[in-house]
């Protein structure tokens, strides 16, 4: 047993070591990261923003053209129906169309217009009545037959003193009849 029990066998266990632990200390002004997360929503919903502003504003400038065209169509329309009425109106105003009209209303050709010089306001001419029937045998048919109307006679009036072939005066007027003298310019007169 002394073998057993000899201080040279003895197990000797030796002191744990004693681990150092590091000293805390306060660290000032160390750097503050934010979390990435808000940052990256932000920035995907600020180009989601962008992207439907851009939709939008390309759909409204489609509408715009879609406008623009459809005003070009509608004053293409307009200018196209202007040149015809004013070429249905240049037709009306020919001196053809106006003499056929004329002779269909019963108006007959003035043989001897008279004029009226506006600088002195002298009258050029003498008045005389038109004959009935005369405007279809100096234009022609109008196409259908016109009916001459019998000429109204006007009331007699007593006659000035006859001149030979002087102008009146700018003072006297043509004699007062039911008919209105020829205009300048005008061959036609009403025939009552």
């Amino acid at each position: 047993m002394s073998t057993v029990f000899s201080p040279s066998k003895a197990r000797v266990t030796p002191a744990p070591a004693v681990k150092s632990e590091p000293k805390l200390r306060v660290v000032y002004g160390a750097p503050f990261r934010p979390p990435r997360m808000p940052f990256v929503i932000f920035v995907v919903a600020l180009l989601a923003a962008g992207l439907v502003g851009l939709l939008l504003l390309n759909t409204e400038l489609q509408r715009g053209t879609f406008q623009v065209t459809s005003l070009n169509t509608q004053a293409d329309q307009l200018r196209d129906q202007q040149e015809q009425l004013e070429r249905q109106v240049r037709t009306l105003e020919s001196p053809q169309n106006l003499a056929d009209r004329a002779v269909k209303m019963g108006m007959v050709p003035n043989p001897n217009p008279v004029f009226l010089r506006l600088s002195d306001g002298q009258v050029l001419g003498v008045p005389a009545e038109g004959k009935a029937g005369t405007g279809t045998t100096m234009f022609g048919p109008a196409g259908t037959p016109v009916v001459a109307k019998p000429p109204v006679k006007p009331p007699v009036t007593p006659k000035p003193p006859a001149t030979a072939n002087k102008p009146r005066a700018t003072k006297n007027k043509p004699p007062a009849t039911n008919k209105p003298p020829a205009t300048t310019g005008a061959n036609t007169t009403t025939g009552g």
